[in-house]
């Protein structure tokens, strides 16, 4: 996915010609995969209808680092791959435990890059004898609960309490990882939409209001990469307890996340890669589990 990021006080958005103008900027629409418009930018209705008329979607992101919202661009297609996405349900345990199975297996790889070891043969049997979602969710708790016990290890008290916390995160590294797990999420579920999939029709997560489960589904076992990406920020230097506000929650500063973004669109641009092996293996598992289905007939003469 080739992201475009707009975050310039005032920055006005045009589209002409199939382009993007904005100040003293050009790019062309076909070169771009996402674009990402933060709350200082400006953007006519016509501009939005033109970015998304080229399957462009568009994610909005408040300058309080909290609130998102997304456009998708009106399409309807892969209608049988929807119906799919329903019978698979019969299946739903199974492709349950295989998110989680790649998750732990990602997890454990992850900390080992920190000379962290982290056994999960426990948990890999557990999983294997678990009988309903219910149980799956339960062992992935309390996995992530002893995984996040080293993580935090990795950083300095005031950075880290050394506990996931969220709604809001109370420490700046949560704040980060949140704010990455977000980015990630919207990311799926636009290039899943994108796909022809539901990104509501889940397997592990369960689907509530508006709540793009499928996305949730699939940023499970990608979650590591993005813990090990926000690991060497801190580590690094390039964020430090400085970047964030503490207002109702510790948040990222609107100020920090421009210079992040240096850091943060080439990133999102590798994570494309595996947000399309996700995508492939579901199409897969999909596959497998309606492997009898029959899509119905047009009933036209």
């Amino acid at each position: 996915m080739n992201t475009l990021i707009i975050d310039k006080q005032n920055a006005n958005v045009e589209v002409k010609a199939g382009k993007i103008y904005t100040q003293n900027h050009t790019v062309p629409l076909k070169l771009v995969d996402m674009l990402i418009l933060t709350q200082n930018a400006r953007i006519e209705p016509s501009a939005v209808l033109s970015i998304t008329a080229a399957d462009v979607p568009i994610l909005y992101l408040a300058n309080n680092s909290r609130n998102f919202a997304i456009t998708l661009p009106a399409i309807s297609k892969n209608s049988e791959l929807k119906i799919m996405q329903y019978f698979a349900q019969k299946s739903r345990l199974q492709i349950a435990k295989s998110l989680i199975y790649e998750k732990f297996t990602t997890h454990q790889a992850s900390l080992e890059e920190f000379d962290m070891p982290i056994s999960i043969e426990e948990e890999l049997r557990a999983l294997a004898l678990a009988a309903s979602i219910q149980e799956v969710m339960g062992i992935e708790g309390a996995f992530a609960k002893r995984y996040f016990g080293h993580y935090f290890r990795l950083f300095e008290r005031r950075l880290a309490k050394g506990y996931r916390s969220k709604n809001p995160p109370q420490d700046p590294v949560n704040a980060l990882l949140s704010y990455m797990y977000t980015l990630g999420y919207y990311a799926l579920s636009a290039k899943l939409y994108m796909r022809g999939l539901d990104p509501s029709i889940s397997y592990l997560h369960t689907p509530f209001r508006n709540h793009f489960a499928l996305s949730s589904d699939l940023l499970e076992p990608l979650r590591a990469q993005i813990n090990n990406f926000v690991a060497k920020l801190f580590l690094d230097g390039v964020v430090t307890y400085d970047s964030f506000t503490l207002k109702q929650g510790v948040y990222l500063k609107s100020t920090s996340r421009r210079e992040l973004w240096t850091h943060i669109v080439p990133f999102m641009n590798s994570m494309s890669k595996q947000n399309n092996t996700q995508i492939i293996k579901l199409k897969r598992q999909l596959k497998d589990a309606t492997s009898s289905y029959e899509p119905p007939h047009s009933m036209c003469a």
